[in-house]
């Protein structure tokens, strides 16, 4: 069986109307917290794949912690722990942001920086563990439309904190 020329035009530009018109339809933008949340992850996985760019990138030049930092300060131990790549992975644990503006989100994680192979939190060995920290901190969405941190606080945790 042969479709005539007009038809099958006529099925191709309906396909591709369908999906110009799926390509455009506006996505609903995520919440402050799933936009936090998912920006802390691109970082961790950002200092997993050594990329000083992008780490740099989710701060903010408005940066400063209770510890006294600027960005200049976390962009010197950023190259240096990243550069020395002591670690492998870098697990995201307890992660939970909150919203306090449409622009504007706290967030509170625990950061596992590993020695390790292993693909999951769970599948990490108590052992393989070079550092932990609670990090609490603010982004903000910046004129760019980028969320950065702002501000933050760490402290190292012990290994009873861990798991």
């Amino acid at each position: 069986m042969t479709l005539p020329a007009g038809r099958v035009l006529g099925v191709v530009l309906a396909l591709a109307a369908a999906g110009l018109v799926l390509a455009l339809w506006p996505s609903k933008e995520p919440g402050v917290p799933e936009a936090i949340e998912r920006r802390v992850r691109e970082l961790a996985h950002a200092a997993e794949e050594h990329d000083l760019g992008e780490l740099n990138d989710g701060v903010s030049e408005r940066f400063h912690s209770r510890e006294g930092w600027g960005k200049d300060e976390v962009r010197r131990v950023f190259a240096a722990q990243v550069l020395r790549a002591e670690w492998l992975r870098v697990f995201v644990a307890d992660l939970h942001a909150e919203e306090a503006s449409p622009t504007r989100g706290t967030f509170r994680a625990k950061l596992l920086f590993a020695r390790s192979e292993a693909k999951s939190l769970e599948g990490l060995s108590r052992d393989a563990v070079t550092s932990a920290y609670l990090i609490e901190g603010t982004f903000e969405r910046e004129q760019d439309g980028t969320w950065r941190v702002v501000e933050a606080r760490h402290r190292a945790l012990g290994a009873s904190e861990l798991f």
